[in-house]
């Protein structure tokens, strides 16, 4: 159900997200080299499409006045560090397994001013930033504490600074989806 939503023609959806350099898409790509061969029945989320969601605004047919109101919320945002830690899982319709960074103040902070933006009221879940790696269908009770058992070993280091956040189109094309870049905001 979109968050946001203005009305007019050309319908796009949008979110702003955190882009991966290809450098770091490689170095997680490599980390879960193993995991991948145990379970290549998995849905795996092609390296390419890799990004961490800040803010997923729906379906918007006026991308300049979502530009613009992004803009002013994050004129004064300055750049900041991201690292990672575990990889998990968790349930809703699939399961979705993701990489999960450290809490990260700046990060909630820009969310924060985002929905107070868009005027975003949600009850729900903290803002916490994690890559979707996997999705698949929700496996049997020893199936599931078989495979968080070994996620709980996957190891997946890296660090990276953010300096830029980037406002993408999700175009779908079968089963997965295309980005495409509609606007960079540079961070300080």
């Amino acid at each position: 159900m979109p968050r946001f939503l203005i009305y007019s023609n050309s319908i796009m959806r949008l979110f702003l997200a955190i882009e991966l350099s290809e450098k770091i898409k490689k170095e997680i790509d490599n980390q879960l080299t193993g995991i991948k061969k145990a379970y290549p029945q998995f849905q795996w989320i092609p390296n390419d499409n890799y990004h961490i969601t800040i803010n997923f605004f729906g379906e918007i047919n006026d991308k300049k006045k979502i530009i613009n109101r992004l803009e002013e919320a994050l004129y004064d945002k300055e750049s900041f560090h991201f690292y990672s830690t575990t990889v998990s899982l968790f349930i809703r319709n699939k399961i979705t397994i993701y990489l999960s960074f450290k809490r990260e103040k700046t990060i909630e902070k820009i969310n924060e001013d985002i929905n107070k933006a868009f005027r975003i009221f949600e009850n729900s879940v903290k803002f916490t930033p994690h890559l979707t790696l996997a999705r698949y269908k929700i496996p049997s009770k020893q199936q599931y504490f078989v495979l968080k058992k070994r996620l709980a070993k996957v190891i997946v280091d890296v660090s990276f600074k953010i300096n830029k956040l980037v406002l993408f189109e999700s175009i779908p094309i079968g089963n997965q989806s295309v980005y495409k870049k509609i606007y960079t905001f540079k961070l300080l």
